[in-house]
């Protein structure tokens, strides 16, 4: 089937009208931006910005603008957007619509409903937008959209580098670089990028090769631990002086992807 079903599609309504609450006058005499039948105030996510694998609720505030009860149609849909937005992106469902819902409004009253949505681990769209239209018979009185955003997990670090002070004096230290690779892959050549948290100046380095511009620091394989196998691990060192401060590097890159600090 094309489309799934609300419960495949990873749609649940949590509570379609949590609440009616009457209002002690019209709501458009209290409020100017009342007018019309019925009015959207408001249609809110919580959480405002998700990962794909993750779910929020959307609220949906509704005014009664007139003097009489309304009984009007609810009718709801959601679908998710990508870069294309003429098809559903990859590794997402198409949202089947909620079945209309028949509300009473009371004169100038309230109306809120929750729904929840989530959505599956391998969705790549950007957005999940769910729009909702208020009718009496076949004319729309009220409609709006919320737009949900879909934030991409960043992909797990392929490499892992820990830096330790060895030895440290007055105006002088010693410190040892492993690198790790944690990623399927073997590492075949390897630059490592960082920048000093103070201002410490390299006069020597082993197992590798390094090159400085200010805090900015270089260092690239030896021919002889250009490659790091999956699991294993390459060392090197390096000593320098430092003046005000020998505060650690605290974020890396290895041939300029991000790597965990451990």
């Amino acid at each position: 089937m094309r489309k799934l079903t609300a419960a495949l599609a990873a749609l649940c309504t949590t509570g379609a009208a949590l609440a009616v609450l009457a209002a002690t006058a019209p709501a458009h005499a209290a409020d100017p931006a009342c007018t019309g039948t019925i009015r959207i105030a408001s249609m809110t996510w919580s959480p405002p910005q998700i990962t794909p694998g993750q779910g929020s609720t959307l609220t949906l505030v509704a005014q009664n603008c007139t003097d009489t009860l309304q009984q009007v149609s609810l009718f709801s849909y959601g679908r998710f957007l990508g870069a294309d937005p003429g098809s559903i992106p990859p590794g997402c469902p198409v949202l089947d619509p909620l079945p209309p819902r028949q509300i009473t409004i009371a004169a100038g009253a309230t109306y809120a409903a929750t729904s929840g949505y989530s959505t599956f681990a391998t969705c790549t769209a950007t957005r999940l937008q769910v729009t909702a239209r208020f009718s009496t018979g076949d004319t729309t009185v009220a409609s709006g959209s919320a737009d949900l955003a879909i934030t991409p997990v960043p992909p797990r670090p392929g490499c892992a580098v820990t830096y330790r002070t060895t030895s440290q004096w007055d105006a002088g230290f010693v410190a040892q670089f492993t690198i790790a690779d944690i990623a399927t892959a073997p590492i075949d050549g390897w630059a490592l990028a960082f920048d000093f948290g103070g201002d410490q100046r390299i006069t020597g380095a082993w197992g590798a090769t390094t090159a400085q511009a200010g805090t900015a620091v270089t260092a690239r394989n030896e021919a002889w631990n250009a490659v790091v196998s999956p699991g294993g691990t390459a060392t090197f060192g390096i000593m320098g002086t430092w003046h005000d401060s020998d505060a650690p590097p605290t974020a890396f890159t290895v041939n300029g992807a991000p790597c965990e600090v451990r």
